[in-house]
């Protein structure tokens, strides 16, 4: 009986210190009724492109052997979450091997950079999902 009081003791004590920690759903919606966007469009996108990419690194680096196996046109298609307040995290490059190495350390610095987005919404309250964004380059020197 002592036993059994002590592990009901033991629980109560651990459920009221869970109950502190407010509680974060951390899953994905895959399906909402709007979706997450950069502040101000494909417009925002590009200029946010403009001004922080840096492929000067990326074309230095590639040799003649990568410029075959990748072509001077490279899309870096990335897929990352963009949480409830906007934030954006969990940075995946998911064509990797298509693109060159150097490219695609690039696009995931620069994405790293992204402030925040328009979260994705469903039944009217922000959402966490997952994105697809591509990022394009021509990685020619002139």
């Amino acid at each position: 009986m002592r036993v059994l009081l002590v592990c009901i003791f033991i629980s109560i004590s651990l459920f009221a210190i869970g109950q502190d920690k407010p509680m974060v759903d951390s899953s994905i919606v895959r399906e909402v009724d709007a979706i997450a966007q950069f502040q101000g469009g494909q417009r925002g996108w590009q200029n946010f492109l403009e001004r922080n990419m840096d492929i000067a690194d990326a074309i230095m680096e590639m040799d003649s052997t990568q410029y075959v196996e990748y072509g001077l046109r490279q899309t870096a298609i990335l897929e990352f979450t963009v949480c409830e307040d906007g934030e954006v995290c969990e940075f995946e490059i998911v064509n990797q091997s298509k693109i060159s190495p150097a490219f695609a350390k690039e696009a995931l610095r620069v994405m790293k950079k992204s402030p925040k987005w328009t979260p994705a919404v469903k039944n009217k309250l922000p959402v966490r999902t997952r994105i697809r964004q591509p990022i394009t380059a021509i990685l020619e020197s002139y």
